[in-house]
């Protein structure tokens, strides 16, 4: 068995609070035991635990002390293991900190639930994976944004050439804003010319792309933001030979910095990556950090692959 494991949980039923326990193989937890917190006072909060811990046993056979599931799961946004009855949950409501998210089934090890990013001077800073809504601090939707990319190429490929587009996307179309087709004709996204170099550096965007979200057509439900090299076959250009790649999202109004995906994903061998996408989300929009590579040597073959591949996101 390797290194036991205890971390503090809620029970996702009574909201009582309780500790859960399991080893860590390398990269697989598996469930060994609970704890029940007992007491007039007990409480759990994001950043408090009260009560009397009384010691249980095997936590998949006994389960939960309070309500009796048998697994649980690794809330992304407080950190804390909530009890649940191990199958797949849709918009699952953590009963610490209310966040919203699909819960994955259990496999066999503690899954984990996507949070909102860890938030530095009011930018929500995401890692591959992670999903957020397009939003202001207060909640309110924001209907216009603008989009920045960078990316520094290295010292020995000046001449690196990397395009950023937009994919529209839904019920199998897609429209593409490119460099060759600046403006989509619903006026809905905006591109604002083609960087030929990367020149820049530090935090300062290569390519801009406005978008306002209140003009995509309703027929398309998905925006994927891209990156490609051009001529990439004849220059023998990939993906190792970039760094600082980034994409992040502004407030248009007051251009300020709200979600920011720094790409960390292995593409070194890639010529082209999916950074993130934007998704219609009832009345509202979120954004999703993918960070996918892909050995696409044209934004036609990318559009085909992401169509293929990613209409269903």
């Amino acid at each position: 068995m390797g290194k036991i494991i205890t971390k503090l949980g809620c029970c996702s039923t009574h909201k009582k609070p309780i500790v859960v326990q399991f080893s860590q193989e390398s990269d697989r937890h598996s469930l060994v035991g609970n704890f029940v917190v007992s007491g007039d006072t007990a409480m759990v909060s994001p950043d408090k635990l009260a009560g009397t811990a009384v010691i249980g046993d095997n936590f998949a056979r006994v389960g939960c002390r309070s309500c009796g599931n048998k697994f649980v799961f690794h809330c992304g946004e407080c950190g804390r293991y909530i009890c649940y009855d191990g199958s797949a949950k849709r918009n699952f409501v953590c009963p610490v900190c209310g966040n919203v998210a699909d819960v994955p089934a259990y496999r066999g090890s503690i899954p984990q639930t996507v949070g909102s990013g860890a938030s530095e001077d009011g930018v929500k800073n995401l890692s591959q994976g992670q999903e957020v809504k397009i939003e202001f601090s207060d909640h309110r939707p924001l209907s216009k944004i603008v989009v920045g990319v960078g990316w520094d190429p290295s010292l020995s490929y000046n001449n690196m050439d990397i395009d950023s587009s937009v994919f529209l996307v839904g019920g199998g179309k897609l429209d593409i804003v490119y460099f060759g087709d600046l403006e989509h004709p619903s006026g809905s996204v905006i591109h604002h010319g083609d960087n030929l170099t990367g020149e820049g550096g530090g935090n300062s965007d290569d390519e801009n792309i406005t978008v306002e979200l209140q003009k995509v057509p309703r027929e398309f439900d998905k925006l994927f933001f891209v990156l490609n090299i051009y001529n990439c076959v004849d220059r023998g250009q990939k993906f190792r030979d970039v760094r600082n790649m980034y994409i992040r999202l502004y407030d248009q109004t007051g251009r300020r910095p709200l979600i920011e995906y720094k790409v960390n994903s292995k593409v070194e061998n890639d010529t082209a990556l999916i950074l993130g996408v934007a998704i219609r989300r009832g009345s509202g929009w979120s954004f999703k950090a993918i960070g996918d590579g892909s050995r696409a040597t044209s934004i036609s073959q990318l559009s085909e692959e992401v169509l293929r591949n990613y209409n269903n996101y």
